[in-house]
């Protein structure tokens, strides 16, 4: 009896061991096919992912060819004589895709300082005959109120980042600043692609920049850039303050912007003619960065493709005859 009561009990227990591995294999398998299945998933949306991001680089490739069609139409209609009654320029549209939709806009985009110009030297200063760049972002900034050490500070710091060289200017910033730095870098010693990048240079915390933004781009060559009187606003007015040679505030600039309002100028003779202009030197006035054409533009939207929403925008810059280049594109970003 004794015997019996022992098998029994043993039998039981190897039942219950059975069992027991029998549940924890259950446990693992389906611990594992969560696992394959997420493995799985993540799989197949980091492919779908893959597909959109390829896709939408054509959508916006697409986009860019409706733009240069776009710019050259514009150019037929106006002979380059571009103002803020342009049809078609601040005007979003969408469309349907495969997939989703592609919104568009096109704006004009040239009445702002290219701080690329500020590369610019002395010797190629004397061929070009044009503004001095330092000077023109001096006045800038002291029309956006920055006081004269923080400009002076600003302007070289600027300067050292997109020349090529590593001569360090009174108060800018070379290699040996920037490596100083936690996390270091290096300066850029070339042109800047956006401005955003002056975030990276020293003395442009993001306040400063959220100051300055509104007035300055980063545009290939040397020019400071050429203002269309058509299509300049009463907020740009900091813009024209150096223009004037610093002679007129930025408070006077907005009153005469505000009375121009909408009003359409023939040409530049007739912009100068406020008579706060009269009391200004003609050779003061930088003319030279005043004309009634645009030379570049922007193309700025988002592509909703299956699960992904990407913005995009494009500079365009508008030549001779109507011809357009393309200066840059930038996906998931806006200037």
């Amino acid at each position: 009896m004794t015997q019996r009561r022992n098998t029994t009990g043993s039998r039981q227990g190897e039942r219950g061991a059975a069992l027991l591995i029998v549940l924890l294999l259950v446990a693992t398998l389906s611990v594992l096919s969560v696992s394959i299945v997420q493995s799985v998933m993540s799989t197949t949306r980091a492919m779908r992912l893959s597909d959109a991001r390829g896709q939408t680089g054509w959508y916006v490739s697409g986009a860019e060819e409706l733009a240069r069609v776009k710019l050259g139409q514009l150019f037929e209609l106006t002979e380059g004589r571009i103002t803020r009654y342009t049809p078609g320029l601040g005007v979003p549209f969408s469309f349907a895709i495969d997939g989703g939709q592609i919104s568009v806009q096109l704006e004009e985009a040239s009445n702002c300082f290219n701080i690329n110009s500020l590369a610019t030297g002395e010797d190629a200063l004397a061929e070009t005959g044009g503004p001095d760049p330092h000077v023109f972002y001096t006045e800038l900034l002291t029309a956006l109120d920055f006081g004269p050490n923080e400009v002076n500070q600003l302007v070289a710091a600027a300067a050292d980042w997109v020349d090529r060289d590593s001569n360090l200017r009174g108060t800018g910033a070379e290699a040996g600043y920037y490596a100083s730095l936690q996390p270091p870098r290096s300066p850029a010693n070339t042109d800047m692609v956006s401005p955003k990048e002056l975030l990276d240079v020293k003395g442009y915390d993001p306040e400063v920049y959220r100051r300055i933004a509104p007035y300055v781009c980063a545009r290939p060559g040397a020019e400071v850039g050429v203002f269309n009187i058509n299509t300049l606003t009463a907020s740009q007015s900091p813009l024209l303050v150096p223009v004037f040679g610093g002679e007129i505030t930025t408070e006077a600039m907005y009153g005469i912007m505000e009375q121009y309002g909408e009003l359409e100028h023939p040409d530049v003779t007739g912009f100068l003619e406020h008579p706060s202009f009269a009391v200004i030197a003609t050779d003061t006035i930088l003319t030279s960065v005043l004309d009634m054409h645009s030379s570049y533009f922007r193309m700025s939207g988002e592509v909703v493709y299956l699960d992904s929403v990407t913005r995009y925008e494009a500079i365009f810059a508008l030549g001779d005859e109507g011809r357009t280049f393309l200066v840059r594109r930038r996906l998931g970003v806006d200037e």
